[in-house]
């Protein structure tokens, strides 16, 4: 479940249904957040694995989209794609 920190915008009890079907299910469900110290997940914390994922430098992207442009046949040139990976803040996506 993506953005977990944004459950209850507009929504009153989000979280306290999640966590319940957390408890119920066997199938792992993985929620994703942006903002870990939210109040909000405080209770879902409880009842989740707390993994920390840093952000890539710029030269792991690099090389990543230069594989990509490999493999599609893709010429472009490195200063451009620094100056887009820049542009984005290293997000990968």
């Amino acid at each position: 479940m993506d953005e977990v920190d944004g459950v209850g915008a507009g929504d009153r009890g989000g979280i306290n249904a999640l966590i319940q079907v957390i408890k119920l299910t066997k199938t792992p469900i993985i929620c994703i957040c942006n903002d870990r110290m939210n109040r909000k997940l405080q209770s879902l914390i409880n009842y989740c694995y707390d993994l920390k994922f840093n952000r890539p430098s710029k030269e792991a992207v690099i090389r990543r989209i230069l594989l990509i442009c490999q493999a599609e046949k893709l010429n472009v040139d490195r200063g451009t794609l620094e100056k887009i990976i820049e542009s984005s803040g290293m997000d990968i996506r």
